[in-house]
């Protein structure tokens, strides 16, 4: 029976991509059609060694692939990997998504993707101004944007998550509000919004440091993030997720199973795990994670203490709009919420940063309170009341 077998979500991280933005410091760059051949039959020892694990056991609810730029893998390669996913211990109708490049769909590569039985494409677009993309260093215009998206519509693919981006060099309120209003004529099933970081080592991290950065300013950056909530809601996207909007029933269920605190196992380089109550991540190094043994992949563990457990359900749920559950969290850990973070929970709602349902079952971060959401969530892991 399907409820005799515990959920488990499946990350699989591809490094590559045809160029790295300005901006980017994921694990990820070019390689060689050698290196990525090498680099997926790794990928396909490792997944064969957890599907070894979990059989009997676990059942793969969401998929994942993301990276770098999945889809600058070949077509054969692409459908070599879903050969290996598609032999796992699957549940009924499971969500699959792969991220996209816009610079890289082409019909061959949708047709791979359909061979895999992906059924949720996460297209990055990041601004429809090509000025903006040549700034981020993108490989791809806003007009190579609009020709992958009717590919993927006429393919078939009835999920699709448009990435974008606040914060751009050279961006203005006016031209954001352009980027939302074209996005939501298409009416994709789901959006992200997120605000660009400068990450130290990139190199928009050095030109910021050279004092050749600029960026939208301070008040510029708040109206952008109030309109992104309000134009999408007045397009019928509601707020889930603190960076994310989805139509109803299309939320992103594998980014559900983060913020839930679910268990995923991560393949790939650098990919993080949450199984069995530990943490641990894969190796970083490529030539490194190519030649050592599987069982040797891991190189970061950790196993949680009851203590951090607790810290991060609350970390991560409250990141979700309708916030955490005072019952689950007891059914969990055994503990009661309201007495474990009193002092904490006290001072925000008195603040207005947090509120609580009637019952007092859940509890979530109010409009203020998202505002300043980093600040909210810290107050729970820099005071330690237990």
């Amino acid at each position: 029976m399907e409820n005799d077998f515990k959920p488990l979500a499946l990350y699989i991280h591809i490094p590559f991509c045809i160029k790295k933005c300005l901006y980017c410091d994921f694990l990820s760059g070019q390689a060689s059609e050698m290196e990525k051949k090498a680099y997926v039959r790794k990928l396909i020892e490792e997944l064969a060694f957890w599907k070894e694990r979990i059989a009997g056991t676990h059942r793969i609810q969401t998929i994942f692939i993301g990276g770098g730029t999945p889809t600058c893998l070949s077509a054969p390669l692409l459908q070599r990997l879903g050969e290996e996913i598609l032999s796992f211990p699957l549940a009924e109708n499971p969500e699959y998504s792969i991220e996209a490049n816009p610079g890289t769909v082409s019909k061959e590569i949708l047709s791979a993707l359909k061979d895999m039985q992906a059924n949720r494409i996460s297209l990055g677009l990041q601004s429809a101004e090509n000025g903006e993309l040549l700034a981020l260093g993108r490989i791809h215009t806003y007009e190579d944007f609009v020709r992958s998206y009717a590919l993927l519509k006429d393919a078939g693919f009835a999920n699709i998550n448009i990435d974008l981006m606040a914060d751009i060099p050279g961006q203005t309120l006016a031209s954001y509000q352009r980027t939302l209003e074209k996005v939501c004529a298409l009416e994709p099933e789901h959006i992200s919004s997120y605000s660009l970081i400068v990450e130290e080592g990139t190199p928009f991290y050095r030109m910021q440091e050279e004092g050749v950065l600029e960026l939208p300013d301070e008040e510029t950056d708040r109206q952008m993030y109030e309109r992104t909530e309000h134009f999408l809601k007045k397009n019928g996207y509601y707020r889930y997720e603190i960076s994310n909007y989805a139509k109803k029933g299309w939320e992103c269920r594998h980014n559900l199973t983060y913020w839930e605190m679910g268990e995923y196992l991560g393949v790939g380089l650098g990919a993080s795990s949450y199984f069995s109550g530990e943490r641990f991540r894969n190796e970083t190094d490529l030539k490194t994670y190519l030649s050592v043994p599987v069982r040797k992949l891991a190189v970061e563990k950790n196993i949680l203490s009851k203590k951090a457990e607790m810290e991060e359900f609350v970390f991560l749920g409250l990141r979700m709009m309708k916030g955490i559950s005072a019952a689950e969290f007891k059914k969990r850990f055994a503990e009661d919420f309201h007495l474990l973070y009193g002092r904490i929970l006290k001072r925000l709602f008195h603040q207005g940063l947090l509120a609580e349902s009637g019952n007092r079952d859940r509890i979530y971060l109010t409009k203020k309170g998202i505002d300043v959401s980093n600040m909210v969530l810290a107050e729970f892991l820099l005071e330690d009341e237990s």
